[in-house]
């Protein structure tokens, strides 16, 4: 079918101007149709050409309330009307003042928290970084600049960020990092090097962090930061002594503990925060995407009221970092009438409740499929490992399977992301919103494409 006019304009900008994120543009250059998401509604999103697709992915991990909601869409204007900008190097502004007492409220770091608004993930990361660094130096503890954090892990692309990730594969391009990032193995059930054929978990990951302070000295280390459960490798999440013991280790040997909730918070795990499923209180957290349901960038730093007021005092004890749109009035906005919803419409239960409907669906459809090893997750954040082998476990070769995987999704109008900065994987994280038929569908199209993948490796 011929290409309309306006298809050929967009294409051609797509093949001469239009750079996307952690993409071979060749690839886009080279579709002679490339596929361009032009409007969404609830949990689904519609293509130029106006195919329709149920969006398993709420964009990247963030519109949690859904698409086109139009409370939030009109909270926007009406800021906008209000003032458009106010420097947060000079003044608060009123929304994001409300939505600071509102998240310190919420939050597991306490009540009495403050909170650094930037905007978006890998600035939350960064400026949580800094803050411990800074925060250690204040209290005479020079020598803490290391950091712990996990082997696999994302925490996003700035370099504070990009150095306490542990994927070698974005990270080897821009090396040398910052210094002093150390990185301890993964809590991951399935696929754990101490106790993945044992019945219980045997606390060996926990001991690997004890051993890694202790060689590396306490004096040196200024945080730990971690996801409550893992983005990179699948959805995956530890055993429910790991991070009280965390927390035990941090307070002991005066290490700041962060809690890296960008993907996790808002609902995302059947929690309002990842962090709940563990109960402990964390000295910081940080936030972004499902924040303002990714209506307006906005990210943020729930900091602890011992750390926070350590920066209370003489002008040498002022926090050294600021960034331009950090709590835009518009972003706080969008963000406040975003938490609204969430609260009203109990966003947080459905998501407990729906995730556990889309893990039973899921195993029901799958479980006997020969080239599914694992399903996890919480709330709605899923992940479906592929295997050659149930028995042994051995992952099945990623590269591009995924891109495969992808297109026969997509084709059937599902978007969720096919992964192998692990081991392969599809995760699914839908929108809060998604109704249990919408679920339904997804378990359908995935197990119709698995047996496709399966009859084509002649499984």
């Amino acid at each position: 079918m011929a290409l309309a006019q306006p298809d050929l304009q967009l294409n051609q900008a797509i093949k001469d101007h239009t750079w996307l994120h952690f993409t071979q543009m060749k690839n886009v250059i080279d579709d002679p149709s490339p596929m361009v998401i032009a409007r969404g509604e609830g949990s689904t999103v519609w293509d130029t050409r106006g195919k329709a697709y149920i969006d398993g992915l709420a964009g990247l991990f963030c519109v949690n309330v859904g698409y086109g909601r139009q409370e939030i869409i009109d909270a926007i204007t009406e800021q906008l009307h209000k003032i458009s900008y106010v420097s947060p190097f000079s003044y608060p502004n009123e929304p994001a003042i409300e939505l600071a007492a509102k998240l310190a409220s919420m939050s597991p770091v306490g009540k009495d928290a403050r909170v650094f608004f930037v905007t978006g993930g890998s600035e939350a990361v960064e400026s949580a970084l800094k803050i411990a660094k800074q925060y250690q130096r204040l209290r005479g503890f020079e020598g803490r600049y290391k950091t712990i954090s996990r082997r696999s892990a994302y925490h996003g692309t700035t370099m504070g960020a990009l150095s306490v990730g542990g994927l070698t594969g974005i990270r080897k391009a821009y090396e040398p990092l910052v210094p002093g990032a150390r990185h301890v193995p993964i809590p991951h059930r399935y696929r754990c090097d101490y106790c993945a054929a044992m019945q219980d978990c045997s606390g060996q990951c926990t001991r690997e962090i004890e051993n890694l302070i202790e060689f590396e000295d306490p004096a040196t280390i200024a945080a730990t930061i971690m996801e409550p459960v893992q983005n990179s490798g699948g959805c995956i999440v530890p055993p429910m002594t790991y991070y009280p013991e965390v927390r035990r280790l941090t307070r002991e040997n005066g290490i700041v503990m962060i809690m890296d909730e960008v993907i996790c918070g808002f609902g995302r795990t059947g929690k309002m925060f990842g962090t709940e499923h563990w109960g402990v209180q964390p000295d910081m957290m940080t936030l972004a995407k499902g924040l303002t349901s990714a209506y307006y960038p906005l990210g943020a730093v729930i900091i602890s009221k011992e750390i926070a007021d350590t920066f209370i005092g003489a002008e040498s004890q002022k926090l050294l970092h600021g960034i331009t749109f950090g709590g835009h009035p518009v972003a706080a906005a969008a963000a406040l009438a975003n938490l609204a919803i969430i609260e009203r419409e109990h966003l947080v239960e459905q998501a407990a409740e729906k995730g556990e409907y889309l893990k039973a669906e899921l195993h029901k459809a799958l479980d006997h499929h020969p080239s599914i090893g694992d399903i996890r997750g919480a709330g709605l954040f899923v992940g479906l490992e592929f295997v050659t082998d149930k028995e042994t476990r051995q992952p099945m070769e990623g590269g591009p399977m995924m891109g495969w995987l992808s297109d026969q999704l997509l084709a059937r109008g599902l978007i969720c992301r096919c992964d192998d900065r692990l081991d392969p994987v599809i995760q699914l994280s839908p929108p809060l919103v998604i109704t249990k038929e919408e679920i339904d569908r997804i378990v359908a199209t995935i197990q119709e494409v698995v047996g496709a993948l399966e009859e084509e490796l002649h499984m």
